[in-house]
């Protein structure tokens, strides 16, 4: 990660979120604590530790967990397999691509 004032940057690596992002891109960051459903994230994996992966907000439990998914399923290891992920392991919101 790059740090860009409040912003930081990501590279993107594996091809769970095509078509939206593709392995290679370059996302901003944003440190936010008011996520929303549809909010693309970068989270910490719940269960390998200095893994972080970007994924779609699809549900937020009545409990304040949040459910991650990828936008490309058949890559994307997400809640389907690791569950609802709790708002510490949420580590911002992906404000923008670079390239």
């Amino acid at each position: 990660m790059y740090f860009l004032g409040r912003k930081k940057a990501f590279l993107v690596d594996g091809d769970s979120m095509l078509p939206t992002l593709n392995s290679g891109d370059v996302v901003l960051l944003d440190k936010a604590t008011d996520f929303q459903v549809g909010d693309l994230v970068l989270a910490e994996h719940p269960f390998r530790s200095n893994v972080r992966i970007i994924k779609r907000i699809a549900e937020i439990t009545p409990e304040g967990r949040f459910i991650l998914a990828g936008d490309n399923a058949a890559e994307s290891t997400d809640s389907r397999t690791f569950g609802a992920v709790s708002i510490e392991l949420i580590l911002g919101r992906v404000v923008c691509r670079l390239k």
